[in-house]
């Protein structure tokens, strides 16, 4: 008797290959066993790729060097004080005198033109006052010492001192001035108004006082003095060819003339 043999069954399943990847898959049954195969095609080998490099971008940034000069920028702050210190014009810089007898004066700047004209609200002081000149005083100049004008001077208001008053160049003042000292002019110096001088006045120059000039000491002329009203409580004295004029004299010492180059 002979076994039946059934035939058997096959399926073979084929799926579109594709540039990636191919499979075939076969399927065979039979009454007894039954198997699948699958095989898949290999896939096709990847593909390096290489980047080529991106350009680069090269920034140079100098660095300062040794010899290079970097500016700096100084912030500086202006207390209230020191503004009106610098905005005032009654300053004690201008001023000196010390127990010790050194002075310090004041001098105004120069430039490489000629010298620059200083110019001042008022100066007062309490101590001895050295003054150079150009200057140009807009009020008063008072010392409770003495006052020393070196230069050219121009002051509105009047001038006072308790010591004495040296002149020594030009000043024109267009008010009056009182000194309890010695008055010495050498120069030229002209007066707005009255002089009241209780020490001795000696001339080296001239002196023109719009108003009246009274001198407790005595007064010697060596150049020109003009005046409204003249009084002297002392001596006059007028040397060589000087000479004076007044509206008015009144001389309670003695008028003398003095000849420099006289030999008796």
């Amino acid at each position: 008797m002979k076994e039946a043999t059934s035939p058997s069954t096959e399926s073979s399943i084929s799926t579109p290959s594709s540039p990636a990847s191919e499979a075939t898959i076969t399927h065979t049954s039979s009454p007894a066993s039954s198997s699948t195969t699958v095989t898949a095609a290999p896939s096709p080998a990847l593909t390096s790729t290489t980047l080529a490099p991106s350009p680069s971008t090269t920034v140079n940034i100098p660095s300062p060097s040794a010899t290079e000069d970097i500016p700096t920028t100084t912030t500086t702050t202006t207390t209230m004080y020191e503004y009106e210190s610098i905005m005032t014009f009654d300053q004690p810089m201008i001023m000196g005198y010390d127990p010790s007898g050194s002075s310090s004066s004041y001098t105004t700047p120069s430039s490489a033109s000629g010298a620059v004209v200083k110019k001042k609200k008022s100066i007062k002081s309490e101590t001895s006052i050295d003054l150079r000149g150009p200057m140009e005083v807009d009020g008063s100049v008072k010392s409770m010492a003495s006052i020393k004008f070196d230069g050219d001077f121009a002051v509105r208001d009047r001038v006072e001192a308790y010591g004495d008053v040296g002149v020594h160049g030009t000043l024109n003042c267009s008010s009056r001035m009182k000194s309890m000292g010695n008055v010495k002019i050498n120069g030229n110096a002209t007066f707005g108004d009255k002089v009241k001088i209780f020490g001795k006045l000696k001339i080296n120059g001239s002196l023109e006082v719009n108003g009246d000039l009274e001198v407790w000491g005595a007064l010697t002329v060596n150049g020109y003095l003009k005046c409204r009203n003249l009084t002297v409580h002392a001596s006059l004295t007028t040397v060589d060819s000087s000479w004076y004029e007044a509206e008015s004299e009144t001389v309670h010492g003695a008028k003398l003339v003095h000849r420099s180059g006289y030999v008796g």
